[in-house]
């Protein structure tokens, strides 16, 4: 069994709780928005054969709270830079999608090969109903200083999904999704600065790496839709649709994501 290191990376302004296990080529997981770590422990395994690098984000789990503006693209970079790794894979679920798709334009000589499960593409355009509801639950409940109703409008969106009441979810996953959620809430409730966004969307063709994005089944229109959109004008990227999955298919599924994880970087 490989141990887990635990580092704290210094970025501009603060620190990045990052874990390091494994040995081999460089995969960089990076977390769904208001997650953390923790919901890449299946893909652990995985240290067998690469050098995994997990992190919480700023404003996100054991990473310092942001109170001005940053750029998570930006973070990744000094990440990397901290570890002296020249070229690095990268893994991102949804905000972590979002950023590795940044990376990749920003930075595409340091980026060797990427995965991404229901990724966001910058700037980000909701327009599912059921996501633009759940985003007026968690609007009211901040404003009522209501911490569980709002991670619970997390978890409907970012784990339930459209198509499932809470007690469809495995409920082993829900309660770590809302442990990581309510980590990260009780932790930076107080930040005032903003994850910047850069537009990534009318630049997609210009992202070269090899690129496998995963969606599941049961994920809103939204995510359906920006992944296809990806992959019709990336020139380099494959979709899989995960049967019987929501957006957290990593979690659900992770035999077939595993293996599909190691085709794809394997080349």
């Amino acid at each position: 069994m490989n141990t887990i290191e635990s580092v704290r990376v210094p970025v501009p302004g603060g620190e990045l709780y990052t874990e390091v296990v494994g040995s081999g080529p460089p995969l960089v997981l990076l977390h769904a928005g208001v997650m953390g770590v923790g919901m890449w422990d299946e893909q652990l395994e995985l240290a067998a054969d690469y050098r995994l690098i997990r992190y919480d984000a700023r404003s996100h789990g054991r990473s310092t709270t942001a109170m001005a503006d940053c750029r998570a693209e930006e973070d990744l970079l000094a990440l990397l830079d901290h570890f002296e790794i020249g070229t690095a894979s990268l893994m991102g679920n949804s905000m972590g999608g979002a950023t590795s798709l940044t990376f990749a334009l920003q930075n595409p000589e340091r980026v060797d090969r990427v995965v991404l499960f229901g990724p966001g593409v910058p700037p980000v355009d909701f327009r599912d109903p059921f996501i633009l509801e759940g985003h007026r639950e968690q609007a009211a409940a901040r404003q009522a200083m209501d911490i569980d109703r709002y991670v619970e409008a997390v978890l409907r969106i970012g784990v339930d999904g459209p198509h499932r009441r809470p007690d469809e979810v495995d409920q082993q996953i829900r309660a770590r999704c809302r442990d990581m959620a309510m980590a990260t809430v009780g932790n930076h409730y107080t930040a005032t600065g903003r994850l910047l966004e850069r537009d990534v969307a009318s630049r997609l063709a210009e992202i070269t790496a090899p690129t496998l994005l995963v969606v599941g089944e049961l994920e809103a229109t939204d995510l359906h839709r920006m992944a296809r959109d990806a992959v019709e004008r990336m020139p380099n990227a494959e979709l899989v649709e995960m049967a019987g999955c929501g957006h957290m298919a990593s979690m659900e599924n992770p035999k077939e994501v595993n293996e599909l994880i190691r085709r794809h970087l394997g080349g």
